[in-house]
């Protein structure tokens, strides 16, 4: 019983970590897309902004992740970590997207949440 809850455990994870990998490259080509029309259409970072992403997890390797694929992603940076590691300040190449940058990242921390929890989170 006990090896098949260990089974069950990592194959969620595995799910889990797939689903990550394919929601976040549908995200890095899109946003590429978006990036790249601006770039042609002559956008000069007028209505850029630096906000605050509050993270929801205490685990060192998810903050890690979580800060280099804020930064993997086209149009947004994280540009520093605050003292007690629960705000990511980042900064957006538009502030109009900062609606579906909140949205995006709150996806891929909860999927990175389900990945890293010892906790068995389904879908």
């Amino acid at each position: 019983m006990r090896i098949a809850q260990t089974i069950l455990k990592y194959t969620v994870r595995l799910i889990n970590l797939i689903m990550l990998f394919f929601y976040f490259c549908y995200k890095i080509i899109n946003a590429g897309w978006i990036v790249g029309w601006l770039v042609i259409k002559g956008y000069r970072g007028e209505n850029e902004e630096v906000i605050e992403y509050h993270i929801q997890s205490n685990n060192p390797w998810h903050i890690i992740l979580l800060f280099n694929l804020i930064s993997m992603t086209p149009g947004s940076l994280s540009t520093d970590l605050s003292d007690d590691h629960s705000i990511i300040f980042v900064h957006l190449l538009n502030s109009n997207d900062r609606d579906d940058f909140y949205k995006t990242t709150n996806k891929i921390e909860l999927l990175l949440l389900r990945i890293f929890s010892n906790r068995q989170l389904l879908f």
